[in-house]
């Protein structure tokens, strides 16, 4: 007779959860049961699988113990396939249901996740939509991790391990502010804005490809001024303290606090930027196809038009 202990779902996802807050209280509430509850299923899986997973601190909640945090990934890419299939077999009767986490690359989230989550809702009412704004660097590792089905951003190069779906491609353009000289011409080359302030939302991409456009164009940077909000470069730039190069078009051309922005088309014959969005599967679930879908459309119709 086997001595081998069964592991079932429920420990998994104890373990899971208290992983995930560091609590078992917490840990509880998101299970919907007793923290006693969760701290006995999780250690009848230490048990069957005869390692610590977590360590336990009084009054301080728990702790991934290095076991623990190479297991966590296994347990997450486990539970993740049992969603699959019980989402597969929904899918077999003409039903999406389950849960679809978004990422987005924070400058995209206002311009597509609003019409998308209305989307999702009319057409697969049954799905909840969890949306996690960040930069693509934490959404690569986010997505390594099990902890997003999909990831709307920019992309150079594809990171191992993911699939691409491509939606469109981005040129990117100048925005300088109403008062500035260059705000009356059709369009500038990089060799105009060399001598410039360069107003740069501060992330580790934004940053990079700023810098890329000149130095592949044989020019120097120009200095930069970094804001931590898309909102907040606008705004430096409609007060006249330098120009951005941005990818996203808004439908206006007011700022926060009221002064202007104008948007000057980018002469230089710079490489276009890939939208699209990254799964783990090259062949994802219906409803994530569909969320897919639903992102493709609207990029498409923003840059390419109706």
């Amino acid at each position: 007779m086997s001595s081998r202990r069964s592991i079932t779902i429920a420990q998994l996802e104890s373990f899971e959860a208290a992983a995930e807050f560091g609590s078992m209280a917490e840990a509880a509430q998101r299970l919907h049961t007793t923290p006693s509850n969760v701290s006995v299923a999780v250690s009848k899986l230490e048990r069957a699988l005869g390692v610590e997973l977590l360590v336990r601190h009084r009054a301080r909640g728990v702790t991934l113990t290095p076991a623990g945090r190479e297991a966590l990934a296994q347990v997450r890419h486990i539970l993740a396939s049992g969603r699959e299939l019980e989402e597969w077999c929904s899918a077999e009767r003409g039903e999406l249901v389950g849960k679809v986490r978004l990422g987005c690359f924070v400058s995209l989230t206002a311009f597509y996740v609003p019409d998308f989550l209305a989307q999702m809702r009319q057409q697969a009412p049954q799905v909840t939509v969890e949306v996690h704004e960040a930069t693509t660097d934490v959404l690569h590792q986010l997505l390594a991790d099990g902890e997003l089905d999909l990831a709307l951003t920019y992309v150079q190069e594809v990171p191992a391990g993911v699939a691409f779906h491509a939606m469109t491609t981005v040129r990117p353009h100048v925005i300088v502010a109403a008062t500035c000289d260059l705000a009356q011409r059709e369009s500038v080359r990089l060799a105009d804005l060399a001598s410039g302030t360069m107003v740069t939302f501060n992330t580790p991409f934004a940053v990079r490809r700023s810098r890329q456009l000149f130095t592949s164009s044989g020019l120097e940077p120009p200095p930069q001024v970094l804001a931590s909000t898309i909102e907040t470069t606008r705004a430096l730039v409609a007060a006249g303290l330098g120009f951005a190069i941005l990818n996203q078009r808004w439908a206006s051309g007011i700022a926060a606090d009221g002064n202007r922005v104008v948007t000057v088309e980018l002469a230089d014959d710079v490489t276009p930027l890939r939208l699209g969005t990254l799964t783990r599967h090259a062949r994802p679930s219906a409803k994530i196809r569909l969320a897919n879908d639903i992102l493709a459309a609207h990029a498409r119709e923003r840059h390419l038009g109706p």
